[in-house]
């Protein structure tokens, strides 16, 4: 890997520690945090060839822009909880979804077979995107999707030899354990 490349993505993986952090204080400014190490992430992850991921990126600085502004409408961070109904409703929506990507992106499945590495970056993408989606919602399970999102993100960033990024989300889940057990602490709006 390139200098450069090594410097984008310890400089992504900085930021990225920061906005966890931040975010599991209920701080808005995780969301700059954030959005600053999406846009580097954007040609870190193009650059090592992980397509869905250089988009998710992009969804990403786009979703920091409106969390930053959402979460700077209120003075205390509201949460919600969803009812597991949306949540069943949800995950076989996404998978299918999931399904239906890899495979138009594949052409059959027996590439599908062989292609893991795209079947493991579409099915990361969509599902970061919507825990993303309800963190900026503020709902409290958001935590919960992060925690098997993030280990599956281990797997694929050591894969791909970005050992930063690997870095980087194992001290996401572990920081994600804390941010559950934080969110979980704060009552509820009905």
């Amino acid at each position: 890997m390139a200098t450069i490349d090594l410097l984008l993505e310890w400089t992504a993986a900085i930021t990225g520690a920061g906005y966890l952090f931040l975010v599991a204080k209920k701080n808005k400014w995780a969301w700059l945090s954030g959005g600053i190490s999406s846009f580097i992430y954007v040609f870190v992850f193009y650059r090592s060839n992980l397509p869905a991921q250089s988009f998710l990126s992009v969804a990403y600085v786009l979703l920091s822009a409106f969390a930053f502004w959402s979460w700077n409408q209120e003075d205390e961070i509201t949460l919600i909880s969803w009812k597991l109904k949306k949540h069943l409703f949800a995950i076989p929506s996404i998978l299918l979804i999931g399904i239906g990507i890899s495979w138009l992106t594949l052409g059959s499945f027996q590439e599908f077979a062989n292609k893991q590495t795209v079947v493991w970056d579409v099915f990361i993408a969509l599902f970061s995107l919507f825990a993303t989606i309800l963190g900026t919602l503020k709902e409290k399970s958001n935590w919960i999707y992060w925690l098997f999102i993030n280990l599956a993100c281990i797997v694929l960033y050591l894969n791909a030899e970005l050992y930063a990024t690997s870095i980087l989300y194992n001290a996401y889940f572990l920081l994600g354990i804390y941010g559950l057990r934080e969110w979980y602490k704060k009552p509820i709006v009905p």
